[in-house]
């Protein structure tokens, strides 16, 4: 089975049913109308009647009801992503390089560092900004030494 078909699509078929006055209206009979190739067109409808394909002689007047109970569902809202979380420059400045982020967040007693610590979403920000920092600074550094 197809995924599900778009409202829009479903929409334009509905309305091109609803266009043709005669009583059975064949898969190919619907193409033209649309503007569609057959194939393409019973594999969108596949999703409503799974032998569309198979079975020429479907009337598809007789999927209207499906069609208009699918255009009355809600449209389900996408989620967002969630927001990236908030670092203050006060918390920046409380680390003076990645080295003393590193210090403070995974060491143990006796500063060695501790390879089993894990560090949350927050700090990985935190590290991030930090190493983005760091690069931006080196680059300074290596473009004044390339002016002189």
């Amino acid at each position: 089975m197809e995924s599900k078909p778009t409202k829009a699509f479903v929409h334009r078929v509905v309305a091109s049913l609803k266009a043709i006055k005669r009583k059975d209206v064949s898969l190919d009979m619907l193409s033209k109308k649309i503007g569609i190739y057959p194939d393409v067109l019973g594999r969108n409808l596949q999703y409503f009647e799974p032998m569309i394909l198979m079975d020429p002689s479907i009337n598809c007047r007789n999927l209207l009801p499906e069609f208009e109970n699918y255009l009355k569902e809600p449209i389900a809202e996408k989620r967002g992503k969630a927001p990236a979380p908030r670092i203050l420059k006060a918390e920046l400045a409380s680390y003076s390089s990645i080295a003393d982020f590193i210090y403070k967040k995974m060491t143990s007693v006796g500063g060695l560092v501790d390879t089993s610590a894990e560090l949350s979403d927050h700090d990985l920000e935190v590290l991030k900004r930090l190493v983005d920092k760091e690069i931006a600074k080196r680059k300074k550094l290596s473009k004044a030494k390339s002016n002189r």
